[in-house]
């Protein structure tokens, strides 16, 4: 199967053209983008981070979180999937991983924990609160008097409540150290995210009509400032729920930027006992879900609650920061030019098709040719069309491969095998995905392996240079053309020819090797695909087409296609490390396939090399007709151009030698099988252009 370049960056384009969201933002190469991004930020502390991502499109499903040192990012989170761009939703996933790097590096994790812990015990932490107003006086007696008569539903309530305030001023301070950290792609992401999530959540008058509770209501408008500075009431509400909130944005403005955490805690309590008054409906909810031994409230509170992702559960000690409070005023300008941005893209409608004509205004068309754009630039938009490529040529390339393993089944079926092989069933395996672990098995073996091959490719290359390059070859002593300057010359070489340049050069190989359960043994196995691998190399570091197959018998014969004369996604290598000792071997069989694929190849010279150790060995193929078979099949093609030759690299050389003849190699010493046999295409190399 052959094909072009531009046939190929025709089919990248295909596929680039038809990569989903989930395909992109969920892949693996997104996720080590991402990865990298957050150890950069968290490795500027000496902290270590990765990130996972995984798509789930659900309605309430999770938008990230952190055990602190792998981040979890869901790909497909309501909050990312509702940006309308592709760069919008790329910066919104930044954004998510820059916030929960933050709480890797700058959340305290021991204080939250003791925090929930003195809360749950009945008593406030760090202390209890001080100069209040009356109506929080009056919120803390009563609270007191239910703590004190440990009233389980009250405690329930509050500590539930209390959560999301923390919650809530944790995300404020992480966010602003973050952004003052990290003013680039992370800062952007993050304030995106902010606005966004505001958008999202309902309005004051669309919770009220859902009959919400109370405190929630209050929760979301607060969590609402916190997110943006600002709070959207575009249905015009004015009541409680409203005033307490402005009673409640001092402490947000004055502790949520603390790096003492003590004083987010004290703002969180002193904000709890505004909204005391609106946890009537919560608490008795609770009460009845205590009595029938469910969870309906705490259910019902967070479907109502706005989603954030959820503090990290473990302990450990903040990175200190800088004297003063974090999240300059700064914030305030970009987020105006992001909610620009935002408009502008949300105001993008599909086009409709009318019948009619407007009445009413002037219609017509105008222009504003001094638009000089809204000044935003997506952090990630680079980097994302970076990654999509790199799915897209993923893509085309296990596409054409696919393509690639139905060709080779269906010449298989075309070959007609000889009455030796009557009945028997050929299967071609081609790996389509490679995976990883084989790539780094490669990297393990390789390095010794390719200085051989280097060292082999240097005694051919420059003939093959000068093939290709072409021009006067000077001093033959055979040729139609007399250099007049060589009639002096004494030793007959007088002649001289002309050669065009050349393309590509003019030989093909073809490797089989055998794949037996006896080539386990004295490392056979080991040491063909060692020869495999080198001679991969060589031949294509000097552009010779070459093919490597394996084979073995199981309930017929499998043949693996390790390496292909048009492979085009430079993974043979790799496939390689597959190669192993199997089962029996019908050699017959195996032979003509690979026989038959070098026949489509074009070129002057094409050699099949077979790596075995022994004679044939399968159900009902072996012996005396199995080398009749062998030697048929050698005479057959050798009349049709292909050389054949075979390694002997076990015990069993004689019956190898009877049946290959003149094409027999005694390999004894297994460490130079490489080396023999890059030996001899070189021979053929210098045969066929040192003339």
């Amino acid at each position: 199967m052959r094909t072009s370049h531009t046939a190929i960056r025709r089919r990248i384009a295909d596929e680039k053209g038809k990569l989903t969201d989930e395909q992109l933002f969920a892949s693996p190469q997104f996720a080590a983008y991402l990865t990298d991004i957050a150890e950069a930020a968290t490795g500027r502390y000496r902290r270590k981070s990765s990130v996972k991502t995984y798509w789930d499109a659900l309605p309430h499903a999770d938008i990230a979180h952190t055990d602190s040192r792998t981040i979890t990012v869901n790909a497909g989170n309501f909050l990312t999937r509702s940006f309308p761009t592709r760069s919008l939703k790329a910066d919104s996933l930044l954004g998510i991983v820059g916030h929960e790097c933050g709480h890797i590096l700058f959340s305290d994790f021991t204080m939250l924990e003791t925090y929930h812990q003195a809360l749950s015990g009945g008593r406030f932490y760090p202390r209890e609160p001080e100069g209040l107003s009356p109506k929080q006086e009056r919120s803390l007696n009563e609270i007191k008097e239910f703590l004190e008569e440990k009233d389980e539903a009250v405690t329930k309530a509050l500590c539930d409540i209390a959560h999301s305030l923390v919650n809530m001023m944790e995300d404020v301070y992480i966010e602003g150290r973050m952004c003052d950290a990290f003013p680039g792609g992370l800062k952007t992401g993050i304030l995106l995210n902010g606005l966004r999530f505001a958008e999202e959540m309902a309005s004051v008058t669309e919770e009220i009509e859902k009959q919400h509770h109370e405190v929630a209501i209050v929760a979301n408008l607060l969590i609402q400032y916190a997110k943006t500075g600002d709070i959207n009431n575009l249905d015009g509400y004015k009541g409680p729920y409203l005033n307490t909130v402005y009673e409640c944005i001092p402490y947000i403005d004055d502790a949520a930027y603390d790096d003492d955490a003590r004083a987010r805690f004290d703002a969180a309590n002193k904000m709890l006992l505004l909204l005391w008054p609106y946890m009537e409906s919560y608490i008795r909810q609770v009460k009845e879900d205590i009595k029938n031994g469910t969870d309906t409230a705490e259910a019902e509170l967070g479907e109502q609650l706005a989603r954030t992702a959820p503090l990290p559960g473990r302990t450990g000690s903040p990175v200190p920061g800088k004297k003063g409070k974090h999240g300059s005023g700064d914030d305030e300008d970009d987020r105006s030019q992001l909610q620009q941005v935002l408009d502008y893209e949300d105001g993008r409608l599909e086009l409709e098709k009318t019948d009619e004509i407007g009445e009413d205004g002037d219609g017509g068309t105008s222009h504003t040719n001094d638009y000089a754009g809204s000044g935003y630039v997506s952090q990630a938009a680079e980097d994302m069309e970076r990654i999509m490529a790199q799915l897209a040529e993923e893509a085309a390339y296990a596409s054409y491969e696919q393509e690639l393993s139905e060709e080779l089944q269906a010449e298989s079926e075309r070959i007609r095998y000889g009455n030796a092989h009557r009945g028997v069933h050929v299967n071609v395996n081609r790996m389509s995905y490679v995976d990883p672990a084989y790539m780094e098995a490669y990297r393990k073996v390789a390095p010794p392996l390719l200085l051989i091959s280097k060292r082999l490719q240097k005694q051919v290359s420059q003939i093959l240079k000068d093939y290709k390059d072409g021009g006067k070859l000077d001093n033959l002593p055979l040729g139609k053309r007399i250099s007049v300057r060589n009639a002096v010359r004494n030793d007959g070489r007088l002649f001289y020819k002309l050669k065009l340049p050349n393309d590509r050069t003019d030989i093909a190989v073809a490797i089989l090797v055998d794949e037996s359960g006896s080539m386990s043994s004295s490392d056979r196995i080991t040491h063909a695909r060692s020869a495999s691998i080198i001679l991969h190399d060589f031949c294509r570091g000097l552009d010779i087409p070459v093919a490597i197959y394996g084979h073995t018998e199981y309930d017929g014969v499998e043949l693996y296609a390790y390496a292909e004369f048009d492979s085009i996604d430079n993974k043979d290598q790799y496939r390689m490390m597959d190669m192993s000792a199997r089962s029996g071997n019908r050699d017959g069989a195996a032979l003509r396939y690979v026989a038959e694929r070098l026949m489509t190849r074009p070129e002057a010279i094409r050699l099949l090399i077979v790596i075995s150790d022994g004679q044939p060995a399968a159900d009902n193929y072996y012996g005396t007709e199995a080398e009749a078979d062998l030697r048929g099949i050698k005479k057959e093609y050798s009349a049709k151009g292909i050389e054949m030759f075979a390694a002997a690299i076990g015990s069993d050389k004689p019956n190898i030698q009877r049946i290959y003849g003149d094409g027999f190699l005694d390999i004894t010493n297994l460490e130079k099988l490489p080396v023999n046999l890059g030996r001899l295409i070189i021979q053929k190399v210098k045969n066929l252009y040192a003339v």
